[in-house]
């Protein structure tokens, strides 16, 4: 029998028992719409995770010494990269990197411990470009009382403050108000300790406890003075317009820099980085399990579905082969049913899902008490994001997943005798 003959005969057997082929459609269709809001979720989630950490932390690429790579959980701030201004250079004048950097700046992070009327909290502190990290950690839209960094520095009586804005958990943890000024404890770039002085002109809750629980900012300027730091800094990072292109940049990045006689420092991408979110990606794999499951589970009812017909079809099956009609046809007879099946079910099942997902694309969902235990790199309202690949993918999984299920009991019917299959009814 020809393979168009075959597909006539297949869409005709789906139309004999109507409620049965659509059972068996709705089934893979709610699994494969599953899927795709779920795929959304999660895909939203990593998209918000590694957005916050790269600007937060990380950067798409960072370039710093090759100790402070070995031991950067210390913050150790007697790393530094002198001729700054000359490895800024040198990346500049790399072609491939032409319209795939966005923003490059400099920071310093380092641990301090911060003493207010008695009171002692641990917290980190980041000095960088105050006007660059408006489109990083964007703190002055997160403002709840006072102003955003000036850059400026303070002197009552003799004692000289420079500006801070602070998270609103340690606010309120210390006690501090906009105006307090407060004395903090660090390591200067000398390893000396230092016993600086700071005035709050603002305090800021971005809604991620990471953030609102430890940080303070400073400028750079006051950040180099603080720590003894001269014209250095601890960190260059390098945003891009694609966070999927910082492997190709830091591998160009760091054959320039070797050619140029900077053998001390090198540049690392953000999943190379060790880093949380570089880590939290390989449970990616984990989810792709899952969604194949959620498929196996709707197909399994095509398998049902096809193994009922074929036993209802004994007879039917054994008059084909009688006629003719060889192993291999019958089996492709019945995949080829429950794959038609299991492809109706996909595409409208995608297709709601897309449905779904768009409206929570658009507003999300308010995580909040959820995360608010939690010290994860997340804005509290995440929303979902839809993706041509993903849609596609789900779909393909669906159909995929219905041809592999309907083998079963198409090869059932295949092995079947003609003869013991017309007496059979």
């Amino acid at each position: 029998m020809k393979v168009g003959m075959i597909f006539r005969v297949a869409f005709r057997n789906i139309g004999r028992n109507r409620k049965r082929s659509v059972l068996a459609c709705v089934s893979v269709g709610v699994a494969v719409m599953s899927i795709v809001v779920m795929q959304g979720l999660v895909d939203g989630m990593m998209d918000n995770i590694v957005r916050n950490s790269t600007k937060n932390d990380t950067g798409h690429v960072k370039i710093a010494s090759k100790e402070y790579f070995e031991d950067i959980e210390s913050m150790r701030v007697d790393y530094l990269i002198e001729d700054v201004d000359k490895v800024v250079e040198v990346i500049d004048s790399i072609s491939e990197l032409r319209g795939r950097v966005d923003i490059i700046t400099y920071r310093f992070r380092f641990p301090l411990l911060i003493d207010f009327k008695g009171n002692n909290k641990v917290g980190i502190c980041v000095g960088g470009d105050v006007e660059k990290e408006k489109k990083l950690f964007m703190l002055d839209r997160s403002l709840v009382e006072g102003r955003y960094l000036s850059g400026g520095v303070f002197e009552e009586k003799g004692i000289r403050y420079r500006e801070v804005i602070l998270g609103k958990k340690v606010a309120e943890v210390l006690g501090i108000s906009v105006g307090d000024s407060f004395s903090v404890l660090i390591q200067g770039s000398d390893l000396g300790i230092r016993i600086p002085r700071f005035k709050v002109v603002g305090i800021f809750n971005t809604g991620i406890n990471l953030l609102d629980d430890n940080l303070l900012m400073i400028s750079l300027d006051d950040a180099r003075e603080i720590l003894g730091a001269g014209n250095g800094v601890q960190e260059i990072v390098i945003m891009l317009k694609n966070y999927n292109d910082a492997k190709f940049v830091a591998e160009k990045i760091n054959k320039v820099l070797v050619s140029n006689g900077f053998d001390t420092i090198k540049a690392v991408d953000w999943q190379s980085s060790g880093s949380f979110v570089a880590n939290l990606q390989n449970v990616l794999m984990i989810y792709g399990v899952i969604y194949f499951i959620v498929a196996l589970l709707g197909a399994f009812i095509i398998m049902s579905i096809m193994m009922m017909v074929v036993l209802e079809r004994r007879r039917e099956i054994g008059i084909l082969k009688a006629m003719g009609m060889n192993k291999v046809e019958i089996v492709g007879l019945f995949t080829i049913e429950g794959t038609i099946l299991g492809s109706i079910g996909a595409v409208v099942g995608s297709l709601i899902g897309v449905l779904i997902s768009i409206p929570l694309s658009i507003w999300g969902i308010d995580f909040s008490s959820s995360l608010s235990s939690m010290n994860f790199p997340m804005d509290n309202v995440v929303k979902w994001m839809i993706t041509v690949g993903g849609v596609f993918g789900a779909m393909v999984l669906g159909i995929f997943v219905s041809a592999l299920v309907s083998v079963i009991p198409s090869t059932h019917a295949g092995n079947m005798k003609p003869v013991d299959a017309i007496k059979s009814i």
